[in-house]
């Protein structure tokens, strides 16, 4: 198969198509014997499409390129109209196939896309950006493309419930609230087991996208043509959901992302008003609850998995240093075959030989309850959620009515008995944060040993303790540098149980960013329930999980 296309550019000057080792270039050939000029080069991963376009007899072979060219970490859409040299014409086609098997391993080209659009999440631009961005670069790659705009609150979530599922990528323009609907109205279809395979591709519109962020890193969170990107050619990857039992009401709702209760919901909830103001305004939301550093009493029921700070990280870290190392798919005719080869062997060893944390396979994802781990192998509903039942081996921990200050227990005047995770009796809670990635906010990676298909997800609870350690602590959050802090104590857990201590002043909490009254809830991991993209098939990987010191 012919890895170069003699060319005639638009200048009318010879050229040469090289694909290559995983990069695609196009050269201007010069007649004195100088070397070539390079016009483009981009990754094999950029080509969107590469076709020959129907002619009429007697016509030369046009070929078009559709790539997205890299400048710094912006992509831009570039599109090249090239006559093919008469001589090779009958080597075009096969050039277009390899170029195409190569910028597509394993991927199914021309995807068919439902796009839902919030016109009015974040700051208001996402129809003027899926006009301007979105639609050129989806429409250049092939994809078929339905768009269909939300006019009230669920309303996504309405959609996904009741369409027929012929899509290939569901695709959301807006922020965390339209995926947590998509989430949710495909969990609650008869053939949600199904359902939930359907792929998730994020663009990042709305004032909060953290799971762009933790899916393309804080750089590239609002990377629009990434995310394009992503959506036309990203793996299929599961995604981990919890369950969650909302008391009185016995309402089931699933969560994708986090569940707040004290400080951090007002930082969310309270500052609905702000979000004009992008990702600043949970900064400000933060600084001035801070201030009034209110005890938030609850009782908190954990099944914990892990506790030690320094064991966790390690074994993130280990984890993290293992999908590094992963060698890169794709590149020339042979790394690309060799590339796809490999993509089985390690998905047969995967099953065969990994330990943890063991991600399970797309098609099968594992659902985790408490009474163990089962396969979902049919097309039916979700099973119904029950009551969490905690015994003598759940860590309990509770904040009463006057919280000890630090100098009491610095005194011994109140009970030292330490809890797990170093929690101390008699402390007040500012407040409990459970999460399953390890970003929140560019600013804030509250969760740094989150680790996707492990089993768990993480609880982070905040002691009260002298504002002035707390706002020092904002300055490193964006690394995940508050995880050693000794007033902040986090667990690994897979069951949860909350209850609200004081329903009269202590009216919402939060989940994934939405209110819901605060009575109790019961919230249940379900390992690999949901399926979402990503172009090098897991999460974005921080410093923090690179590191080999302890701290």
């Amino acid at each position: 198969m012919p890895q170069d296309l003699p060319v005639i550019l638009h200048n009318d000057k010879r050229g040469l198509l090289t694909v290559e080792e995983g990069r695609l270039d196009v050269l201007q050939l010069s007649r004195d014997g100088r070397p070539p000029k390079r016009l483009l080069s981009c990754s094999t991963r950029n080509v969107l499409r590469a076709r020959l376009a129907p002619m009429s007899p007697g016509q030369q072979q046009r070929l078009d390129l559709h790539v997205l060219i890299a400048k710094g970490s912006a992509l831009r859409l570039s599109k090249m109209h090239i006559l093919v040299e008469p001589a090779s014409a009958s080597e075009a086609q096969d050039w277009v196939d390899l170029v195409m098997a190569t910028a597509y391993p394993g991927v199914k080209p021309f995807r068919r896309v439902l796009l839902l659009v919030n016109p009015v999440g974040g700051k208001g631009k996402a129809k003027a950006i899926v006009r301007d961005d979105v639609l050129p670069v989806l429409e250049a790659a092939g994809c078929v493309v339905e768009v269909r705009e939300t006019t009230h609150r669920l309303h996504a979530q309405e959609i996904v419930q009741s369409i027929d599922l012929v899509y290939d990528v569901i695709a959301t323009a807006s922020g965390d609230g339209l995926i947590f609907e998509v989430w949710n109205g495909l969990a609650a279809r008869p053939d949600a087991k199904k359902a939930l395979k359907t792929p998730i591709g994020p663009i990042p519109t709305g004032s909060a996208n953290s799971l762009c962020i933790n899916l393309f890193g804080p750089k590239d969170t609002f990377n629009i043509q990434l995310a394009c990107l992503n959506v036309i050619k990203g793996q299929h990857m599961p995604k981990d959901l919890c369950s969650v039992l909302l008391l009185p009401s016995k309402q089931r709702v699933w969560s994708f992302l986090s569940l707040a209760a004290g400080l951090m919901v007002d930082l969310d909830i309270g500052t609905e008003h702000l979000r004009w103001m992008g990702d600043t305004r949970f900064t400000l939301g933060f600084i001035k609850g801070v201030g009034s550093s209110k005890n938030h009493r609850m009782s908190i029921k954990m099944r914990v998995v892990a506790e030690d700070k320094v064991e966790m990280a390690r074994t993130a870290r280990e984890w993290a240093k293992r999908v590094l190392a992963e060698p890169p798919v794709g590149g020339g005719v042979d790394p690309l075959v060799n590339g796809v080869k490999k993509i089985a062997i390690r998905e047969d060893d995967a099953r065969a030989t990994t330990s943890t944390p063991a991600v399970p396979s797309v098609d099968k994802p594992v659902v985790n309850g408490a009474n163990g781990s089962k396969s979902i192998d049919d097309e039916g509903p979700l099973p119904e959620s029950q009551l969490l039942e905690p015994d003598e081996t759940w860590t309990v921990i509770e904040s009463g009515p006057k919280p000890a200050t630090a100098a009491q227990v610095k005194k011994g005047t109140v009970s030292t008995t330490g809890q797990s995770g170093g929690w101390i009796d008699g402390q007040g809670i500012l407040y409990a944060y459970a999460g399953n990635m390890p970003w929140i906010a560019r600013d804030l990676m509250q969760w740094p040993v989150s680790v996707q298909g492990s089993g768990a997800f993480d609880v982070v609870i905040q002691s009260i303790v002298p504002r002035a350690r707390i706002l020092a602590a904002i300055t490193g959050a964006a690394k995940g540098e508050q995880y050693w802090m000794e007033c902040q104590h986090y667990y690994k857990v897979n069951a949860l149980v909350v209850e609200n201590l004081d329903k009269e002043n202590q009216k919402v909490w939060s989940l994934d960013g939405e209110a819901f009254p605060y009575d109790s809830y019961h919230v249940e991991l379900h390992t690999g329930l949901a399926t979402v993209l990503s172009l090098d098939g897991h999460f974005y990987i921080p410093e923090f999980m690179k590191r080999h010191d302890n701290k």
